[in-house]
């Protein structure tokens, strides 16, 4: 039974469950992790070593395998390893931080940032405020316009047989009851409730993706949250709601507040780090883009990438996502310089890069 595991079980399960999405998504999506594709990659530095083919797909090869190692013989040292091989290859090509990596690095890097002499109660409650900001985060990270015009449009769209005042006002709710999902598992009268609805908003999200057809590499995703919050908080009992926050406070504590708390909260108001970092999952509002091209550009660009031109009156643009996805299976990274890195890359096949109008910016989703 669930109830009855240990503290130390729950970790090691959560830990588990944690790595097995990324080693289904690293086999879905496998030219993510390499270099040697039509999608170039993005390094955080240009100083950064990118490798080549084959070295790139041993470093792949190598990622994977040692995963695998970790699962079963779970060593401190093979933790470490995969907490870093996931940063280096993050670094070298930002597309690959999607938030269902993102959350399984944080998880991993939760659990190994703990000597493992502590007691496992130290490292619980560290994993479990990932999951409160997960959800607390991602609702209030929706509270935007552009959330409210893409919801009740796709409301509408598929179920336009309800009563318009109901889909409009559950779409304003919509970002308040996920949020409140975080808040819920704090408290031990609430904490069940918090997991059910959890359940229920992950296993809705799994079947509308299998309805609609798409989406496929998020649902590996939606069911390790579902396991994982079973795991950690059906049947947990604590003194106080703040007991996650500031119990076994050390610099391992504080170091996971910065990701859940301080990070978020300052972009949230200020915009410092980046939004799929700080939780901004499906908010609509991060900036996805088409890349209008000139006729002299048009005909300098290799073949490779005009494969992927679409028109509009005439005018070829690349569209970011349908491009990025044709390799990466993943959308583009929706951060200002990675669209003005790309914006350079394209504009370098021409005669005179530095010529105006070669290029046009324009967000599409919003």
């Amino acid at each position: 039974m669930i109830t009855n595991l240990t503290d130390k079980q729950k970790v090691n399960w959560v830990r588990i469950i944690a790595i097995i999405p990324v080693l289904i998504l690293m086999m879905y999506a496998p030219k993510l992790w390499v270099a040697t594709k039509v999608f170039p990659v993005i390094p955080l530095f240009d100083w950064l070593p990118i490798l080549k083919y084959p070295f790139d797909y041993i470093l792949a090869g190598f990622f994977f395998i040692i995963q695998i190692v970790y699962i079963f013989q779970n060593k401190r040292w093979q933790g470490w390893v995969v907490i870093l091989l996931y940063v280096f290859l993050a670094l070298i090509d930002q597309n690959r931080l999607q938030p269902y990596f993102y959350q399984s690095f944080l998880t991993l890097f939760a659990i190994e940032i703990f000597n493992r002499k502590v007691p496992p109660k130290k490292v619980l409650y560290a994993i479990i405020l990932l999951f409160f900001a997960t959800y607390f985060w991602s609702g209030i990270q929706k509270v935007n316009e552009a959330f409210y015009i893409q919801w009740l449009t796709a409301l509408n769209k598929h179920f336009s047989f309800l009563p318009q005042w109901f889909l409009v006002a559950f779409t304003y709710l919509v970002p308040w009851l996920e949020a409140s999902m975080g808040i819920l598992l704090l408290f031990n009268k609430t904490r069940k409730l918090g997991v059910l609805f959890i359940l229920s908003m992950h296993g809705i999200i799994t079947f509308l993706l299998f309805y609609l057809g798409y989406g496929y590499n998020v649902v590996p995703w939606n069911i390790q949250n579902m396991l994982s919050v079973v795991l950690l908080f059906w049947g947990l009992k604590t003194t106080n709601a703040f007991e996650f926050f500031v119990s076994f406070f050390n610099k391992q504590k504080i170091a996971i507040l910065i990701f859940t708390l301080i990070l978020p909260l300052t972009n949230n108001v200020t915009g410092f780090y980046d939004s799929l970092l700080s939780f901004h999952f499906f908010t609509a509002d991060l900036n996805y883009y088409n890349v209008f091209i000139n006729e002299e550009l048009e005909d300098a660009l290799p073949e490779h990438i005009q494969l992927f031109y679409r028109f509009e009156n005439g005018n070829a643009y690349l569209n970011m996502n349908e491009w990025a996805q044709y390799d990466n299976k993943v959308l583009f990274y929706p951060e200002e310089r990675i669209i003005k890195y790309m914006d350079v890359y394209l504009r370098s096949f021409a005669e005179n890069p530095n010529e105006k109008g070669l290029t046009r910016l324009v967000v599409y989703n919003q």
